[in-house]
């Protein structure tokens, strides 16, 4: 890694506080995981059956990940044997342990990677706690909401894809997020009462 200007001054001064020395490791630290797991390399396929034979033959390396969006399956190569982290598995078998857990944490950049890929599709990881799909689906949401508001192309794929995934999210977030319930009927309230207050100021005589 070739130093800024800025990290061979941090260098210089690690080398008389200790709080530059601590700060100077943790960057380094920091700098080497994003770029292990900027090196998974990510596959995708059309089928389970597909990822399966890929791995059968050796087209997959230890710790690749793999997406098959149409069966909205996620998973990484353990060594020579696929495993899903997704609720929905295809016709490939579950990860045995949490991920994180698995091998005492050897595959986590491999399951870091492989959740990233996930949740950046709305699909359902098999170990993840309800709150954190909530805010997985959240998140989704907020980032497909910004990429249809900028730039608006229906022809667009890329565009046509976070509308998709905007109706995922949303889907996921009426049926299970106690706020979006909230916020679903604060907005019929407010519907209510400006049907009202125009019934009242024109004497519709609106029914309900």
């Amino acid at each position: 890694m070739t130093d800024t200007p800025a990290r061979a001054y941090t260098k210089l001064l690690a080398a008389s506080t200790p709080q530059s020395a601590a700060a100077l490791t943790f960057s380094d630290l920091v700098a080497d995981v994003d770029a292990r797991r900027a090196a998974i390399h990510v596959h995708h396929f059309e089928s389970t059956a597909a990822a399966s034979d890929a791995a059968d033959h050796d087209e997959m390396a230890n710790g690749d990940v793999f997406v098959v969006e149409s069966e909205k399956v996620v998973g990484f190569i353990v060594v020579i044997c696929p495993a899903i982290l997704t609720e929905e598995r295809g016709t490939l078998p579950h990860l045995p342990s949490p991920g994180r857990e698995y091998m005492e944490g050897e595959y986590t950049d491999s399951v870091v990677v492989a959740e990233r890929e996930a949740r950046a599709r709305g699909f359902l990881l098999r170990d993840e706690d309800p709150q954190d799909r909530i805010r997985s689906m959240r998140h989704l949401k907020a980032a497909s909401v910004a990429r249809i508001t900028t730039d608006p192309d229906p022809d667009n794929e890329e565009w046509q894809t976070a509308l998709a995934r905007l109706t995922v999210a949303q889907t996921y977030l009426n049926e299970h997020d106690p706020g979006a319930q909230e916020a679903m009927d604060a907005s019929a309230r407010r519907i209510a009462d400006d049907l009202k207050r125009i019934d009242e100021e024109y004497g519709t005589n609106r029914r309900a």
